[in-house]
């Protein structure tokens, strides 16, 4: 195995066809590069952001063709991990095409959380299973400045999480024996995110990959919501409030004992549907984490505390302690035996219907005009294909005309959108400025005589315009932002913005807006 484990430019596929000459790949599936990244990136952003010529460039690249298709994500990991030894790359990394992990992943992406008392949207818990795909995806899907705040709206940034940190959570809450060996406990946690994670794959990932499932996902997000929580009261030297200098001890080790002193009791599907912890169990924490902050003082008096926690022999010590707490103070957060939660086991849901709308909206959010830009340069390039170039100017036509998109349409579209993305993702940064530009000439074609009700828009209107969709934002920020900008001076008040003012004033109208 010394030619598959050995360092150097590599890359894994589980097949690869060549062309009658037998000298070069003709097909590749499943290509993964596993080392030779940084060389990678180099070249694209050499030939892309410095316009440097390529083309005279040939990197040797090693492919190992895994047909195993069983042994597939281990063998990858493991050439990965023996490949890439020359740079600090986190063992973390090597595990993330983990079958269970991918699954977990998947349910990440469709399960909604619930609506509560404190927020009526609905979002995603984002699980980064490799790294930067929050990143990735945030810029891949928010070209334009409405887009990303619709992508942070759903995807809030407090609600991604990664591998380590969901090992962190689940390891934390919950003791694991293997036989009669403590395999998880919270003095693991204490060391280390890389050694935690370990264990957790090792040991508290199910085993059957069919336990990974709606409820697994809900309770470890409310796990992560009771770490988060817990992890929020004990404070921090900055904000003066915190109740001491050990916060990566305490909090694992509280969450460890909560879950022996309500004997596994605590309802976690209370913890999920409400997304966030109540305050009679905020206050419990609290009270439980002073406890255990001071006894770890007390018992280790002189010593390195934290090297301390480490150690099983630590946690044993404080599971033994006797702690002063009353359990009825945090009885409603309790199971009810009489009444346990019921949960509903949700199989794999088919999300076509949904990904054909969200692919849809991507593709409107491009205008006409950029579509035609992304025409021009695939012509350029070359990076389109003819038929990629016929079909962008396709779209942008169908675009200007709101003309409906048969699905077949929207698959080409989207695989144009993903060259473009791969290739040259600054160009969808145009959007915006040329959705403007769009509006502009549309303005300028409905331009009317003086006559037109345009004339009876006002800067007092439009001032009350201003202040009534201020909070509603009903308009898109820079209709809102134009208006606001004559109010402020920084524009002219000229006949072209007063026509534009009345579209925007129409649209308010329906929403409810009176101009009374």
């Amino acid at each position: 195995m010394f030619l598959a484990f050995n360092n150097g430019i590599a890359a894994t596929a589980d097949h690869i066809e060549l062309d009658e000459t037998g000298r070069f790949i003709h097909k590749i599936s499943n290509l993964q590069i596993v080392n030779g990244g940084q060389t990678t990136a180099s070249i694209y952003h050499t030939a892309n952001k410095e316009k440097a010529d390529v083309s005279k460039i040939f990197v040797q690249v090693k492919f190992s063709v895994i047909k195993s298709k069983d042994d597939f994500s281990e063998i990858v990991s493991r050439i990965s991990l023996y490949a890439n030894t020359q740079n600090k790359v986190n063992d973390a990394d090597f595990t993330a095409n983990n079958p269970n992990l991918v699954a977990f992943e998947k349910l990440s992406r469709y399960i909604l959380t619930p609506v509560t008392a404190h927020n009526n949207m609905q979002t995603f818990w984002f699980f980064e299973r490799a790294r930067g795909q929050y990143k990735n995806l945030r810029q891949k899907e928010g070209f334009t400045k409405s887009r990303q705040k619709n992508f942070d709206l759903k995807y809030p940034k407090n609600q991604m999480f990664t591998k380590v940190e969901l090992a962190k959570y689940i390891n934390a809450y919950q003791e694991i024996f293997d036989g009669k060996k403590l395999v998880i406990s919270p003095n693991v946690v204490v060391r280390g995110n890389e050694k935690n994670y370990a264990r957790f794959i090792n040991n508290n990932l199910p085993d059957n990959i069919k336990k990974i499932n709606n409820v697994f996902f809900e309770d470890s997000i409310a796990k992560a919501i009771l770490f988060k929580a817990a992890d929020k009261r004990y404070g921090t030297k900055v904000s003066g409030n915190n109740i001491g200098e050990m916060k990566q001890v305490v909090v694992p080790y509280t969450i460890s004992l909560l879950n022996i002193i309500t004997e596994n009791k605590l309802d976690l599907y209370k913890i999920w549907k409400n997304q966030q912890i109540s305050q009679q169990l905020s206050d419990f924490i609290y009270d439980l984490m002073k406890q255990v902050n001071q006894f770890i003082l007390d018992e280790y008096a002189g010593q390195h505390y934290i090297e301390q926690a480490k150690k099983e022999d630590c946690w044993e010590r404080v599971k033994n302690h006797s702690w002063n707490f009353n359990i009825n103070d945090i009885k409603t957060d309790l199971i009810d035996e009489n009444n346990p939660p019921k949960r509903n086991f949700v199989g794999e849901t088919d999300d076509t219907e949904d990904t054909a709308k969200h692919e849809e909206d991507i593709i409107r959010s491009i205008p006409f005009l950029l579509w035609k830009k992304i025409e021009q340069w695939g012509r350029d390039t070359n990076l389109l294909s003819i038929n990629y170039i016929s079909e962008a100017s396709n779209i942008a036509y169908k675009i200007k005309n709101k003309r409906p998109l048969k699905d077949s349409d929207r698959r080409r579209a989207m695989d144009i959108f993903d060259i473009v993305c791969e290739h040259n993702i600054e160009l969808l940064e145009e959007a915006d400025e040329l959705a403007a530009k769009e509006q502009t000439e549309t303005m300028d074609k409905q331009q009317t005589t003086a006559n037109t009700p345009s004339n009876n828009i006002t800067l007092e209107l439009v001032e009350k315009m201003v202040a009534w969709d201020k909070r509603r934002r009903i308009l898109e920020d820079w209709k809102w932002n134009t208006m606001n900008d004559v109010l402020q001076g920084r524009k002219s008040f000229t006949d072209r913005m007063k026509h534009a003012f009345y579209l925007n004033l129409e649209k308010l109208k329906k929403e409810g807006f009176t101009e009374d």
